[in-house]
């Protein structure tokens, strides 16, 4: 019997390159400007999160408790755009608009 993948492992083995990353977190914030759920960008981060580091590792670098990023992470707590946007510096990452 073969072992089927989860849905998480799926997208993580999608995210291999620092280009796949960032066009993930790009889809992520298309999303969120279409409809207005902020859920589908959190959860893009989320993603890029566990495929280019840790929950933990992320947060020692940007000093958000672990705790805060699950919260937000599982959508029990709603980021600040501070603190999307450290994430995203601390992923290696800038914000542009275009």
């Amino acid at each position: 019997m073969t072992k089927s993948k989860s849905f998480n492992e799926y997208i993580l083995n999608d995210l291999k390159t620092d280009d796949d990353i960032k066009q993930w977190i790009n889809l992520g914030f298309e999303e969120f400007l279409q409809d207005n759920d902020l859920n589908a960008f959190v959860k893009a981060l989320e993603y890029a999160v566990r495929a280019k580091d840790s929950i933990s590792g992320i947060s020692k670098k940007t000093g958000i408790s672990r705790s805060n990023l699950y919260a937000i992470f599982n959508g029990e707590q709603q980021p600040q755009l501070s603190t999307a946007l450290k994430i995203i510096k601390e992923l290696g990452y800038t914000v542009q608009v275009a």
